[in-house]
């Protein structure tokens, strides 16, 4: 059976309704009279082909359509003519259709345009404003105008995606963006729920692209060319939980002001003033140093939570310049998030965090499940010597522990380097 969202469907038979058609006109020779009589045209129920809805937002051409039909079980030996004609009829209902994706709370709220279900006029919503990742990567860092869209047939050759469904994937995320970017104070996903009636998971990635989009974060440095699109949306995701207000949207006065100026008080703190480094780097590696199990190697501890040689040569400073650069990426750490509402250090930030501590990690031997370790461990101490120093050191508290970990996690995310350059440096030295 074929995959329909209604009964069986005559198309010469079927009329729907424009939203600026003004019915019941009556021209001046007419009267209008208590009573009046009307013509109904009945057709039989409107059905959707779920294939070939799907064919059509890829922009695939017609012959495509008929091919792949006729592979079906259910149209084995069916005249390609007939199985042609069929798909032109669904495909001139969908351009019909296509109207009212544009509007999908109309389309929903307005009953009477076609005899469909709730679940499936929602699912046919779902499925237009569905993206493909590498065309969406293409949109990040873009201006979303008429400059990008003259872009788009270079992305179809790059991507191998139609050039008519990354038109309906530009003009998605820019009709979003368009309508929400006049709200303020109202979380971003929740405003694209309510406008075009999309699920959370897919209204949270275009909040994530939009975020990155309007904010002009950077994501076509060389240190970023080999990460996908789902690595970008988590950084995203990290960005507006960590370092922006609980009622992010994704403007540049969203950025957490406060955190900005707990991050740079912070950094003088524990960075710059040398006894408090000193003291938190002992701190750091007495801890990390007790990870170690007592148990022989063969022992089933997880390697996630056993630091490298490599990260206790660097506590113990046996590696050269071990101290500085343990304070250079402390430094970093906090620098990010005190600029962040600066425009450029945000544009800036991912390739700040892969060039300036990654890389750093990296160049020392040291794995991600290492810099996980040290960033742990680095909070668990500095809290002790905040309480100690700042009155009222609960807003210091959870400003240190929203900067070293979305530092971490967006660092652990984009540790993942090319083979080829950095391969040899992500591998774990030998025990000593």
């Amino acid at each position: 059976m074929r995959d329909f969202a209604s009964a069986s469907f005559q198309l010469s038979n079927l009329r729907l309704p424009h939203p600026n058609l003004d019915f019941l006109r009556f021209n001046r020779h007419e009267e209008q009279a208590d009573d009046a009589n009307f013509t109904a045209i009945v057709s039989t129920p409107v059905v959707v082909d779920n294939m070939i809805f799907s064919e059509y937002i890829l922009g695939r051409p017609v012959h495509e359509m008929v091919t792949r039909m006729r592979s079906e079980p259910d149209m084995v030996g069916a005249q390609e003519s007939a199985v042609t004609e069929y798909v032109r009829g669904q495909l001139h209902l969908m351009q019909y259709l296509e109207y009212y994706m544009c509007r999908p709370r109309y389309f929903l709220e307005q009953r009477h345009l076609l005899p469909l279900g709730d679940k499936a006029r929602m699912g046919l919503v779902e499925q237009y404003y569905s993206f493909d990742e590498p065309v969406m990567l293409e949109f990040l860092s873009r201006k979303l105008n008429s400059r990008t869209r003259t872009y788009l047939p270079e992305v179809a050759t790059k991507t191998g995606i139609p050039v008519a469904s990354c038109k309906r994937q530009f003009e998605n995320i820019k009709r979003i963006a368009k309508q929400s970017e006049d709200e303020e104070g109202v979380p971003l996903v929740n405003e694209i729920m309510e406008r075009f009636a999309l699920s959370e998971p897919l209204a949270t990635h275009y909040a994530h692209i939009l975020f990155l989009n309007i904010n002009r974060v950077d994501t076509t440095k060389r240190c970023l060319a080999h990460f996908k699109f789902a690595d970008f949306d988590f950084c995203a995701s990290i960005l507006i939980q960590y370092w922006t207000t609980p009622t992010s949207t994704m403007t540049l006065d969203d950025i957490d002001q406060p955190l900005t100026q707990h991050a740079q008080q912070l950094k003088s703190l524990l960075v710059e003033n040398k006894a408090n480094f000193d003291c938190l780097c002992t701190a750091v590696r007495v801890h990390i140093s007790s990870l170690i199990p007592k148990t022989p190697s063969g022992s089933s501890a997880s390697t996630s939570t056993v630091p490298s040689s490599a990260l206790l040569a660097l506590l113990e400073n046996r590696i050269v310049r071990g101290s500085t650069q343990i304070r250079a990426i402390l430094r970093v750490s906090f620098s990010i998030v005190a600029d962040i509402g600066a425009s450029s250090t945000l544009r800036s930030v991912l390739g700040i965090i892969v060039e300036k501590i990654v890389d750093s990690f990296a160049s020392m031997g040291l794995r991600s499940e290492d810099m996980e370790l040290f960033y742990d461990s680095v909070i668990i101490h500095s809290i002790g010597i905040v309480t100690e120093q700042i009155p009222d050191s609960a807003p210091a508290i959870e400003a240190l522990s929203r900067t070293l970990t979305g530092t971490k996690l967006i660092g652990r995310r984009l540790f993942r380097q090319k083979s080829s350059i950095f391969g040899p440096l992500n591998k774990i030295r030998p025990a000593q």
